[in-house]
């Protein structure tokens, strides 16, 4: 038989085949399936394939609000994925479990993979290695640690503070709050981490690493995403990701380890988060020189990124809401005589403007879908519901937050909500379904500096600032971001003036 007689017999029966696959797949998830009594639409059942679009369209978040808001508080958004909106699920997936053998569901292998060619970081490792690992570094997040840095978040907040007021005189009044603020958060922790400023706020630009690096997000989104693919489809779906995607990964990862190998040769002397962990060094019982430089690559991410979107996001709400402004401004004025006065120790007691950064944080949180576990190889009880082995949890905070069977009049920017004293209408509220930082052993280990620079920054604002008005192009600015993992935050145009 030639050649040309038997390969369109064989490109026919590969098609059968496939075909036949395919079909026996998606009959098998639809109606056969162990999750197939959950709600959610048939498609999303069928196959994982309309989520990995929503994934690579950056809509995923909002598609699977959608969901919950038409199915209830548990859908089924995959052929083998959950997702809850409901405050029960949050302690059935992410706290531990004292009488059952593995303690706590762990994070899903598939969503939290190991970057190419570096070592597990505190979000990536196994429990063992995270007990480890977040030991080692708790003692940089604590009280008295924060305590010993305060005066690095004092004295870039007044920097940043300064640089907002030569930026209105230079440009009519009308900042870009996005951009300052990523460049006060990346200056700070680029401080705490590698012991060097980027020094954004000095040269108003980016450090060519962190743009690198905020790419290196995005690509790794996709990267992941396509990593569940069929072994032999993976190499030319990464043949469709850009070169310069890739390239940006390997070269932010290189940087990064320059950067903390120049920290650690400088010694244990200054109060940032490597000193804390070269104390460990030479007793055995410290991180490998990788995990060191893949750490302070993560403290950058996860500590500058994330401040500045819920700073953003709240300025952007507080314009939208100009009486809650006026109050929030009045209130710190009249309750801080002095810029002196706004330090950690008065701030994190402060009602009123804690309750609008929980307010920001309840419409706009930082991770709104990232916080994937498993059921690994055995059942677990979730909502009063058995789910069993193999199945990836998660709790959606865009769609929590959002869901009027947790919060009165969801939709609405209402830090009253929080107080102590709130008014009646919220008593139906339920706050336990708040946790931006997450919870239980693998919560947010920076939570701490994460509150005090929020607090510092956004009082120290509304305290030497008069901010204005949205300019009409950042109407809608949050409802018109994609999300990657973290938020593709837009300009955030701000008219603003020193305080008056």
């Amino acid at each position: 038989m030639s050649f040309s007689t038997w390969l369109p017999q064989l490109l026919i029966a590969l098609c059968v085949t496939s075909s036949t696959y395919i079909l026996c797949r998606v009959f098998y998830n639809v109606f056969l399936h162990p999750l197939r009594a959950y709600p959610g639409p048939w498609y999303r059942a069928a196959s994982r394939l309309p989520y990995t679009i929503s994934i690579f369209r950056g809509d995923a978040t909002h598609k699977v609000k959608e969901l919950h808001d038409k199915y209830g508080q548990v859908v089924r958004i995959t052929p083998d994925t959950l997702s809850y909106t409901c405050s029960q699920a949050w302690t059935d997936i992410y706290t531990l479990k004292p009488s059952a053998k593995q303690g706590n569901l762990p994070k899903d292998p598939k969503f939290y993979i190991r970057p190419p060619g570096s070592v597990d970081t505190i979000s990536s490792a196994n429990d063992a290695d995270h007990r480890r690992l977040r030991r080692l570094q708790s003692h940089a997040f604590s009280e008295k640690a924060l305590a010993m840095q305060e005066s690095y978040l004092q004295r870039y907040t007044d920097q940043f503070i300064a640089c907002l007021k030569v930026e209105a005189h230079r440009s009519g009044g009308v900042v870009n709050m996005v951009k300052w603020l990523n460049f006060l958060t990346t200056d700070i922790i680029g401080d705490l981490s590698f012991g060097e400023s980027f020094n954004g706020l000095s040269s108003g630009t980016f450090h060519p690493w962190l743009e690198k690096l905020f790419m290196t997000l995005k690509t790794f989104t996709f990267i992941r995403e396509i990593l569940r693919l069929p072994s032999f489809l993976i190499k030319a779906a990464m043949a469709c990701i850009p070169k310069h995607m890739l390239e940006h990964q390997k070269a932010s990862v290189g940087f990064g380890a320059a950067a903390a190998q120049r920290r650690l040769q400088r010694g244990s002397d200054k109060p940032d988060f490597m000193s804390y962990i070269l104390r460990h060094k030479d007793d055995g019982k410290g991180m490998s020189p990788e995990e060191v430089e893949m750490t302070a690559i993560t403290f950058i991410i996860a500590g500058s990124e994330t401040t500045a979107t819920i700073l953003s996001g709240t300025v952007y709400l507080l314009l939208r809401h100009p009486h809650v402004l006026r109050k929030l401004a009045s209130v710190i004025r009249h309750d801080f005589p002095t810029e002196g006065d706004l330090v950690n120790v008065k701030l994190q007691q402060h009602e009123y403007l804690n309750a609008v950064l929980k307010e920001g944080l309840r419409l706009y949180p930082p991770a709104s879908d990232s916080l994937f576990r498993t059921t690994g190889d055995e059942s677990a009880i979730v909502a009063g519901r058995v789910v069993p082995p193999h199945v990836s949890l998660t709790v959606n905070l865009w769609a929590a937050h959002r869901d009027e069977k947790n919060f009165h009049r969801p939709l609405e920017f209402i830090p009253e909500r929080w107080l102590k004293d709130a008014p009646a209408e919220f008593d139906g509220d339920d706050r336990a379904v708040f946790k931006p930082f997450s919870t239980g052993p693998r919560d947010c280990i920076g939570k701490n500096l994460a509150w005090a620079e929020m607090r510092l920054i956004l009082s120290k604002m509304v305290w030497s600032l008069d901010l204005l008005s949205l300019e009409p192009d950042s109407e809608q600015w949050i409802e018109r971001q994609k999300i990657f993992s973290l938020w593709e935050k837009l300009p955030l145009r701000v008219k603003l003036a020193p305080r008056a």
